[in-house]
């Protein structure tokens, strides 16, 4: 968005036009998408995010996330989460390859295997009103294809905001 903001200086779009452009932006579904705000949780559809690298924009710029991941990861894909724990409650790993989201991040977060969307939802609720914590985000950004239980992640997302 800087970059965009120093160009629009360039042409000489003023501020005010800039920030109310801003302002009225509709983003993309399923790409960092906030689809509901309930009580004290944010929820977000990243469904697009089919690597942990989309992924990491969520984590980077969301707190008190609790992070629903998992589907057919990218061959060679790594989660490094580093510095981004700080961001994140707890995660909880959908899909057929549970073992390599387990595995990528066991020991250095917590973590729940949920198996579906639909489980993960419940079980973010629950843990939610057991931590009350304020400001919540509920993260869909599963940094893996959506193959293995969705015909694509338009489908995985849909069934994400239809939970809700």
């Amino acid at each position: 968005m800087s970059f965009v903001y120093e160009f629009s200086k360039i042409l000489k779009i003023s501020e005010k036009s800039f920030f109310e452009s801003l302002s009225s932006f509709i983003g993309l579904p399923h790409r960092y998408e906030f689809f509901l705000k309930k009580k004290n949780c944010i929820f977000i559809n990243d469904s697009k995010a089919t690597s942990f690298k989309a992924s990491k924009l969520a984590l980077e710029n969301s707190k008190n996330i609790f992070w629903i991941l998992g589907g057919l990861p990218k061959k060679n894909d790594k989660i490094i989460l580093g510095n981004l724990k700080k961001n994140i409650v707890k995660v909880y790993i959908i899909g057929k390859n549970i073992n390599f989201f387990k595995n990528q991040i066991k020991d250095k977060i917590s973590l729940c295997i949920t198996k579906n969307l639909k489980n993960s939802i419940i079980r973010v609720i629950k843990d939610i009103k057991l931590l009350k914590k304020q400001k919540n985000t509920i993260l869909l950004s599963p940094a893996s294809a959506s193959y293995d239980q969705f015909s694509n992640f338009e489908k995985r997302g849909n069934e994400f905001k239809k939970f809700l």
